[in-house]
């Protein structure tokens, strides 16, 4: 008796029995893989959180030698008063130490994705992301000192893509 309620599920659409290993469900015709990768993409999930690398440039290496080391405790509080989460659907961009102030993206609204590689962040393993958005509370975003940011603008692209569809978005292009 335990093998037949195992072997069985409920359609997450109509409800009625099916079996545990359907692809398809046989009284609603729904493709539960579809349906399940649908539900996936509304759930919203943390792609990267922190603060920028103390140190992102090798201009400021040079800083940090010509100061004596003071230049790096004015970079680390610096560092400390940004915070970036990105999430599947958001840019979040929270600023100050003591007061902060929290700027919100929404990925479906960003149409442009720049990557910058000056040469001082090259030589220290980093790069910039410009985001151009159609937000007017925060038209241009920039991300930096982001381990792997190249990995995460092409992650928050295939997102911005997702959300676009998901929220029946179309981009307007005017000549």
């Amino acid at each position: 008796m335990s093998d037949i309620a195992t072997d069985s599920k409920p359609c997450p659409v109509c409800g009625e029995t099916i079996k545990a290993a359907a692809l398809k469900c046989r009284f609603c015709n729904t493709d539960l893989g579809a349906f399940e990768a649908a539900r996936q993409a509304e759930v919203e999930r943390e792609v990267w959180s922190g603060h920028p690398a103390v140190i992102y440039s090798a201009w400021q290496w040079i800083l940090v030698v010509v100061t004596i080391g003071i230049g790096w405790l004015v970079l680390w509080m610096k560092s400390r008063a940004i915070t970036f989460r990105v999430t599947t659907q958001r840019v979040q961009v929270e600023r100050g130490l003591f007061s902060t102030i929290k700027d919100n993206v929404e990925l479906f609204t960003i149409e442009h994705f720049d990557v910058h590689k000056p040469l001082g962040m090259r030589m220290a393993g980093y790069c910039l992301l410009h985001l151009r958005s159609a937000d007017n509370n925060a038209p241009s975003l920039m991300l930096y000192g982001i381990p792997g940011l190249e990995h995460l603008a092409d992650e928050m692209r295939e997102s911005s893509l997702r959300e676009r569809t998901r929220r029946r978005v179309t981009t307007f292009i005017e000549t």
